[in-house]
């Protein structure tokens, strides 16, 4: 969420630009341009063509902007709005600041992109329009006039095209943002609605490759290739709510305090870049560290903060040139449900958040503490589940001559029952996410 490059603020919302968009715009101005040019039978003609191209790639790009930050617009009035958009190839996503909590906000703000594209549709159709009809015979239309027709209609069949591709329900299409909160409101379930949504895309993109393939083999070959690589996409992009949905299984219940790094690295702010890659970023204590000057909590420094900077500054740079400050830090409290956390911290973009109130921080929370809780919830469950595996697996055995009865269903090991383990002995006690 953190990719692209920054271009500013608009209605206190970060806008940054996939660095793919260079490519597109000037992809779609040499196209437009070159084709408009060679039909101009003068110099003057010619000219109006290359600004009506790029005119227009510039526009495709704020339309899209302005579909995503209507996303934003209608989730802040229901209070999960984001302060970062990232304008991506042909669409783009938003951050919010927490997830819905009914399927009335997040139905709201996924209706909010398409809505705004529609509104751009009628109007750079409408001015397309009243151009044509206000200048009926085309050999006496002045080549302003041509040129803004020429773009009302390119923007105007583009919102079209944003209209359509975002609504199919897919995920991370609106579509499929749809179709999760529709699901949510009948059955009232959250992960009910994500299920049906990851099964929705997938079934979806399968459908989209199938076609494209139809397209190779009766009609053009790239048109159809294009069709088989954006239903591959579909299809990968919804088993992410599936791989989430487990995750999210995997540590139901689990605390903050569970998956902290209790014992944090502290480093000085002098500590140059190159010495705190080599000795503070390895397994030993993790991938974040917190800068204190004494006592004084300064920030927060991680991998996320130093890949940005070319290596060979390392030497050069110190850990408070390169660190994210205290007070941009996101924390929560130890006690505390871990999924929301994980989920702010995934927003943040940052290796790390603080466990604490105030200015007293305890521990941290970061990546590679959390990813060490799942490693051991999934060994967890496979010690719990491999005996009942192997029990339902032969149902019906023989007991071999003079070998033991196998164990009654209820004596089966589980966490409680593996008490030499540790991992399983921690993890009852501190429950489970």
């Amino acid at each position: 969420m953190n990719s692209g490059f920054p271009l500013g603020r608009m209605f206190g919302t970060e806008i940054r630009a996939h660095w793919t968009w260079i490519l597109l715009l000037a992809l779609m101005t040499v196209v437009l341009g070159e084709g408009l040019a060679a039909q101009a039978s003068t110099g003057g003609e010619a000219a109006w063509g290359w600004g009506s191209a790029i005119a227009s790639a510039v526009l495709v790009f704020l339309s899209v902007a302005i579909h995503e930050l209507a996303h934003v617009a209608v989730a802040r009035r229901n209070g999960i709005g984001g302060s970062v958009v990232v304008i991506q190839l042909l669409g783009g996503s938003y951050l919010m600041e927490t997830r819905p909590l009914t399927w009335g906000q997040e139905l709201r703000a996924a209706l909010a992109g398409p809505f705004a594209s529609i509104v751009l549709m009628l109007v750079f159709g409408s001015i397309a329009a009243v151009a044509e009809v206000g200048w009926g015979n085309s050999n006496t239309v002045p080549d302003s006039v041509a040129a803004v027709s020429f773009v009302a209609e390119v923007l105007a069949l583009f919102n079209l095209f944003l209209v359509v591709t975002n609504l199919i329900p897919g995920y991370p299409m609106d579509g499929a943002r749809i179709v999760h909160a529709i699901v949510w409101a009948r059955s009232g379930r959250d992960e009910v609605a994500t299920r049906v949504a990851s099964r929705v895309g997938r079934i979806v993109g399968g459908g989209i490759i199938a076609l494209g393939a139809g397209v190779v083999v009766f009609v053009d070959l790239w048109p159809g290739l294009a069709l088989i690589v954006a239903g591959w996409m579909l299809v990968g992009s919804s088993r992410i709510l599936d791989r989430r949905l487990f995750l999210q299984g995997l540590i139901a219940g689990a605390r903050v305090s569970d998956a902290a790094d209790s014992d944090p690295a502290r480093i000085p702010p002098q500590l140059t870049l190159d010495v705190f890659a080599g000795e503070y970023l390895g397994d030993r204590l993790g991938g974040a560290a917190l800068v204190e000057r004494g006592e004084e909590l300064l920030g927060l420094i991680g991998t996320s903060q130093i890949k940005r900077i070319p290596r060979r500054s390392w030497p050069m740079m110190r850990t408070e040139q390169a660190m994210v400050p205290v007070g941009s830090v996101p924390w929560a409290l130890g006690e505390s449900d871990l999924w929301p956390a994980l989920e702010v911290l995934e927003r943040s973009g940052l290796d790390g958040l603080l466990i604490g109130a105030g200015e007293h921080v305890s521990a941290l929370l970061t990546r590679r503490s959390v990813s060490l809780l799942i490693r051991e919830r999934i060994e967890q469950r496979a010690l719990t589940t491999r005996p009942l595996l192997q029990v339902a697996r032969f149902p019906g055995r023989r007991t071999p001559p003079g070998a033991p009865p196998p164990p009654a269903p209820s004596a089966l090991p589980g966490p409680a029952a593996e008490s030499e383990d540790p991992v399983d002995s921690s993890s009852d006690e501190t429950g489970d996410q």
